[in-house]
Formats: C-alpha cells, structure tokens, sequence
C-alpha cells in the first residue's frame, strides 16, 4: 500500500499545485464562498440579535407582562401599560404570581448636577425587588438594597459618565424635578448598572426608587414574576374571579388581563402604548428565507466547482487507484481539499463581515455582530457542513466510473442543449437569486412609497420640543411671542402629542340629536393643539376652516377648591375639529353635513362640553404608515398642551436654533432637547431601513456569487470545448455566431428561473407588504426590471469569456492539439 501523498506537508503542496492548474475558476470559486459566507455571518447576526430579545435576564422564562383588554359593544383595544391599581394585589391574591414589579413614568422627570440640567429617555420609578426580577448588572452598589430609602436613584454607567463626566459615581446626589411636580428633591445615586444591550424593549436609563407605597398607582408598565414550578395557565384560570372581586360587573363593560412572555414581546407584541416600537416575526422570517436562499446558491456554486474539477481529475484518480490508492483514501482526501477551501472561505468572510459591521451601524445606529464565540461556533458549523455535502457528489461520481474507462476515456463532455444534472443546478441557482432580487425590489419600492408619501402635514423645518412640564406650559404664551420675535422663525404652535408618536388619549364621543348611550359612543382619539396648528403644519380642510380657534390662547388657569380641572374642562367653550375617518364613524356621509353638528368628548374621568363641528380635516399620518389612520377629534386647550412647534427657515437654522436656546435658558430652569419632526418620522422606519439595507447588500452579494460561479463553470466549459469552437471557426462561424450559441443556453436557463422564482418571491413580497396598512402594489416591473438586469450581466459576461476564448486562432489550437 503506497504511503498517501494527502497528509501533512503534502497533501498542502498538492493542493497548491492544483490550485495553480486552475488558479482563476479558484480564485472565482473562493471569491464567490467567501462572499456568499460573509452574506450569511450578517444575517446570522441581525437574527440572532432579533431572537435573543430579553436573554440576559436570568429568570425571562419566569417573567411576563400583563397587559390591559378593555372591552364595550363597539370598542376593543389592549394596552401594553396597566391602568388600573389593583393589579398590585395579584402576588397577595394568587400564589403563583411571586412578585410585581411596576416600571412608572407617568411625569418626565428632569435633573439637575450643578449648573448642569439634563432631560433622561427612559428613567422609571420601580420597585426595590426589581433587581431580584430582571438581571441588571451592577458595577458599583448593593442591588438587594439599592432602591430600599426614597430617593435612591440607580443610573447606567453612560447615564452616570452623562451626568458626572465619570462612572464613579456612588454616593453622590443629583437634584431630581418632574412636570407634576417642579420642585427640585435631592436623590443619592446608590448603584452604578452596566449599559443595557441593545437587544431589550426596556431600554432603561436610570431608576428611581418609590417614595412611599401611595405612589403605586396610576398607570404603569407592569412585570410578574411567577413561582418556582408555576405556570402562566394556572394564573390565567384565576384571573377571572380576581378581575371579578375588584370590579362591580358591568354587562356592557369588560375588563380582561392578557400575558405576555418577555421573551416574546420583542417580535410578537404591538398594542397600544408600548415602550418602544417593536420589531416583527414576519421579517424575521423573510430574511430566514433569504439566508437559505444564500446557502442554496453557494452549495450549488461550489457543488458545480467541484463537480467540475472532479471530472478534470478523472484520469489521475483512474491512474492513483490503479496504483494502490482505495477509495477510502481519495475519498478522505476530496473531502480534506474542500474543507481546506470552505475554511479558507470563512476566514476571508469573517474578516468582510468584520470590516462591513461599522459601515453598517453608522449606516442604521445599531447594527452589530453576534458575539465571537457565538459567530465563530455558527462560521464553524456552516464550514463543515458545506464542506461535507458538496463533497458527496464529486465523491460519489469519481468512484463510480469504472478504472480503465477513466484512464483511457474520461468523461465525455455532455452534448450542447441536453439538461443534465449541472444545468438543473444551475437552474436552481439563479431561481435562487432572481426570487432575492425581486423581493428586494419590492421592499424597496415601498420604502420609498414610505419616505415619498403624502403625510397630510408639512414637518419639515419643524423643530418639535416635547413631554414638557406644567410649569412651561403655562408660560407658553410668553415663549410663542418671543420666538415669534426672532427673524429665523416663520412660525410657533403648539400640541398635545407630537406628529410620529402614537397619540396615547382616546375616549367616546357623542353626537349630540342621536339617543347614544356613553357605553355605545365610538371611541377616538384626541389631539389637543393651538390655534395656529393647521396652518403651521399646512393641514387641508374638506369643509369648514380653523377660524373659531385661531383667536387668543385663554390663560393658563390657576386652579382651586371652586374652580377644579373637572369643572373647568367641563364648562369652557369648545369647538371641534374632526378627521375623514372620525366623520365616517359619526356616521356622517358628507363633510359639509358635519360643520355644526355637536359633539362632546369624554376621557380620563373629564367630559369636555358640547360645541359645533367648525371643520373636517384631510386624513393625516400622525404615526407609522403601518397603522391605520385612527378617528381623530382636534380641540384647543391650553393645560394639555405638552408639545412646542417651532417652524424655521432653512437658510437661518444654526442661529435660529442659538436664539431658540437661548430664549428657553432665560424662561426655565429646565435642559432643552429638541428634534426636527422630519427625523423624528424618520426614525419610525429605522429597522426598515436596516432591512432594506441588508437585503440590498445581500441582493448585491448573492448576484456577484451566482455570476461567479457561472462564470468560473463557463470558463470550464468552454476549456473543454475548444476543440469544438476551433472546428466551427474553421468551417466559417463567426465569433457572433459562437457567441449566440454559448449564450443562448444561458438565456434560456435563466429565463426559466426567473419564471420559477416569480411567484415565491410575490408570496414573499406580499408578506413583507402586508405589515404595513398603507403600502403599494408589486408591479410587473419588478420582474421585468429583474429579467433585465440579470440578462444584461449574464450577456456581458458571457460576452467576456466566449471572447477571450474564440478570440484564439483555430488552426494554431487544432495544431496544438493535434
């Protein structure tokens, strides 16, 4: 038994020497591997960081949120937020539940070091067990008695270096004011946390501990703990009669408690009222596809490589077993040689991906890698079982040609037009990626019907100052007339709940003359503006105008024991503008029908009084366009007044912004954070963006692959079937000729797969589309858009390498030859 030329040393040295045989279809075939790895390191990465949501909480499998079902004969809606108080008794009333933890951040809060102010994102009033719950982990302070004293505040070491330039921040104080409540209270930092991940829908900045229990109230995001050995179904049989003690039953009126598990709230849940927006399990599933989409193209690539060279090797393995080698051995050696590719694959991918993933994240402001050993665990698997299945065809095939065929014939090259095993892969391959280009077509062309869309408002130049505190909106007035003052500032007004934020108020309306019980009313929401909203924001009105409410703003009332908030929005004046939408659901035809007709408004316990109808305005998107345009009443009123609107013009915008800033300092004691509603609705389709990116560079990435390797097996090809086009040029074909013959098989493969691929990637389209309530067609241009581009670089590098080929003189390679 001869000694195997395959181990150590050797089989290195003949592995390079084969690759300098073949160094270009090589060079392609890694190039194409390497790409089409790195493709999937990316996506593996985004998916990973998408399913791993809340995994670094040690007790997730325990914990879940309740949210909040109301129900009446004509209005459903749950809350992501409870609010109701007596969910603090379900851990005294269910023994199953072991805790509740209440995250509250009913009031912005704002806070003060030195000369310092500062307005935090996310900072929550919570219980002293919630680090017994969620694993928060600490640099500096004791959790277990971390937020037991009032005011004790706990803050993220970037909230800390924030606040006090460094992370060594224990024991000292910052100076803590709310909207409620202006007056400034001293909190004691008692614990320094490490920065949340990015993978969490609690994106928490600071926690503030409860100054007594009688702050447990009002609503909150609420988490439970379940007991050791519990379940969810045992807490959801009783809730029931726990709903039933605390409410008096009410036939027309329901109250329910749905639970949600932590680790699904990410992708499953998107009710009202959520922390942060959510991301979706549809597109998870999308780009599940398009990973196995990748991986089809690469095993076909490199399974067509290999193949190929397997038959260029048919004599040498012919001649090695005659000379002693078995097939265990030129077995274990294929399969060494392909491993030896894939890995030399994954290294250069690791190194794209890691170049790519800043690029990335400046691109979209999250994107990140999955950790190394996660990455280089999921890098490894992918190598070998790549390796091992395009390795079975070669191996297969090699030995089952018979010995003296394979020394004295080889393999005969297959007949021009016969569909053989290569071409069905081949088939497959571009199927593979026309469905990805077209489907990233699709998303992208409704991105762009996205940003292009007609909003029903202007918010460009729009500066939005919002969540402000009672104490600057009663001085609004004062702050309106001084920026008006500025010359950069064409215009100032004033709303409830800023354009691109989900207005978080609804309640029942009544028409009045319809005999409607309060319980039967539709329900809608409400946006509290000033008088200039609609012209500022250039609002359309079907009929009526804003005319009624443009006059003075009333003044901010001092309220007392005579004049409550309840009497105070019960007895004013009002006048009411509606949406499309809302008249519809009024159950009003025309717009012009509406104007003077009288509604009444009721919500959190206050009914505002009946006033006229003065306008019908245009629909609006004031959220996402994956929403539906909610019924909408607009009404002025000062004490709900909680954003300010600044219009600016454009060529004046940094001092513009400079007196803005200035002016605010002189007015409050609070830090000024602003945004331009234009980023602000921007920002509503940021993991859109993330996603159209990824599936364009995927896209990308997947046609340089599959032409990579077409071209490296059409190299092949025509290397084997030079004698033939030598003859035909001899005979009087023209290079065109050769060239329409070479490429019409290729056309003709690809044709067929964008007609394959055609109704997968519309299923495909169509669920990325359905996410959205507004959204365009798939339009036959896609795919014919598609067909055209592939043809053109599959023509053009037909063209490229049948002409560096038939280019040669004929009688010199049949001299040769011969």
């Amino acid at each position: 038994m001869l000694q195997s030329p395959y181990a150590g040393t050797n089989f290195m040295a003949y592995s390079w020497r084969k690759f300098k045989q073949h160094a270009l279809l090589h060079g392609l075939n890694l190039a194409g591997t390497a790409l089409a790895f790195s493709a999937l390191l990316l996506l593996f990465s985004y998916l990973y960081q998408s399913y791993t949501f809340e995994y670094f909480h040690q007790n997730r499998a325990r914990i879940f949120r309740p949210t909040y079902l109301t129900k009446s004969p004509v209005f459903t809606s749950q809350w992501a937020r409870i609010p109701v108080d007596y969910i603090n008794a379900l851990p005294d009333e269910i023994p199953e539940v072991e805790k509740l933890i209440r995250f509250q951040n009913q009031e912005q809060k704002y806070v003060r070091v030195g000369d310092k102010r500062f307005k935090p994102a996310h900072a929550y009033v919570t219980d002293a067990e919630v680090f017994q719950v969620f694993t928060f982990p600490f640099l500096a302070g004791d959790p277990a008695t971390a937020l037991v004293n009032p005011h004790s505040v706990v803050l993220t070491a970037q909230e800390a270096l924030r606040y006090f330039g460094t992370v060594d921040a224990l024991g000292k104080q910052i100076q803590v004011s709310g909207d409620w409540n202006p007056e400034e209270i001293d909190y004691t930092v008692t614990g320094i946390m490490q920065d949340l991940p990015a993978n969490t829908h609690l994106p928490v900045t600071e926690f503030l501990s409860f100054d007594n229990p009688e702050e447990r109230s009002g609503w909150a995001y609420v988490y439970i703990l379940l007991a050791e050995h519990a379940s969810i179904q045992q807490v959801e049989a009783k809730m029931a009669d726990f709903v039933s003690s605390h409410v008096e039953k009410d036939a027309t009126h329901k109250e329910e408690f749905v639970f949600q598990p932590l680790r699904t709230i990410h992708l499953q849940s998107h009710l009202a009222r959520e922390i942060v927006p959510n991301g979706s399990s549809i597109y998870l599933s999308i780009f599940w596809s398009v990973g196995l989409f990748i991986w089809l193209i690469l095993m076909v690539n490199f399974s067509n490589f290999n193949l190929a060279m397997t038959l260029s090797r048919i004599r040498e393995t012919g001649v090695r077993k005659v000379l002693g080698a078995s097939g265990g051995q030129l077995m274990w050696q294929r399969f060494l040689s392909i491993l030896l590719q894939t890995a030399i694959c994954g290294l250069l991918a690791w190194a794209v991906a890691t170049i790519l993933e800043p690029e990335l994240n400046r691109m979209t402001g999250y994107y990140q890698l999955a950790p190394p050993v996660i990455l280089l665990s999921f890098l490894s698997g992918l190598i070998l079982v790549t390796a091992l299945l395009t390795s079975l065809l070669p191996v297969v095939l090699s030995q089952s040609v018979p010995v003296i065929q394979a020394i004295r014939h080889g393999l005969k090259p297959t007949q021009p037009g016969k569909f053989n095993l290569r071409k069905v892969l081949i088939t497959i391959q571009f199927s593979a990626a026309t469905i990805l280009v077209a489907t990233t077509l699709i998303a992208y062309r409704q991105y762009q019907f996205i940003r292009h869309t007609q909003l029903g408002l202007q918010p460009e130049q729009v500066l939005a100052i919002s969540n402000l505190p009672d104490a600057v909106v009663g001085k609004y007035s004062v702050y309106r007339d001084r920026l008006l003052g500025l010359p950069g500032v064409l215009g100032v007004s004033a709303c409830m709940q800023v354009p691109s934020e989900e207005i978080r108020d609804s309640g029942p309306v009544m028409l009045k003359g319809t005999n409607q019980e309060p319980d039967q009313a539709p329900h809608m929401d409400i946006q509290i503006v000033d008088g200039s909203f609609f012209q500022m924001m250039d609002m359309q009105f079907l009929a009526g105008d804003d005319h009624l409410m443009r006059g003075p703003l009333d003044p901010y009332p001092e309220f007392n024991a005579e004049l409550t908030p309840a009497r105070y929005l019960a007895e004013k004046r009002r006048y009411y503008v509606i949406n499309e939408t809302a008249m519809r659901q009024l159950g009003i035809k025309d717009a012009t029908d509406a104007l003077g007709r009288e509604i009444n408004f009721s919500i959190g316990g206050f009914d505002l009084a009946y006033g006229p109808i003065t306008g019908v305005i245009r629909d609006y998107h004031q959220e996402s366009l994956r929403n539906k345009i909610d019924p909408l009443v607009i009404v002025v009123e000062p004490i709900w007044l909680k954003t300010f609107l600044v219009k600016i013009r454009p060529d004046q915008l940094d001092q513009t912004i400079s007196a803005i800033e200035s002016t605010w300092n002189d007015l409050f004691p609070y830090a000024l954070e602003f945004h331009f509603l234009d980023d602000l609705f921007e920002r509503l389709y940021r993991e859109d963006r993330l996603q159209i990116i990824l599936l364009g560079l995927l896209a990308i990435l997947t046609l340089v692959i599959s032409f990579l390797g077409s071209v490296s097996l059409l190299i092949y090809t025509l290397q084997r079937r030079q004698k033939e086009l030598a003859i035909r040029r001899v005979i009087g074909a023209r290079q065109v000729q050769l060239y329409g013959m070479i490429s019409r098989e290729y056309m003709m493969l690809l044709g067929l797969a964008v007609f394959l691929g055609m109704p997968v990637s519309w299923y495909v389209g169509r669920q990325w589309l359905n996410h959205f309530a507004y959204r365009t067609s798939i339009s036959p241009w896609v795919y014919l858009l598609t067909l055209a581009l592939t043809m053109s670089i599959l023509l053009l590098l037909v063209w490229v390498v049948s002409y560096r080929t038939t280019r040669r003189n004929p009688v010199a390679f049949l001299h040769e030859d011969g």
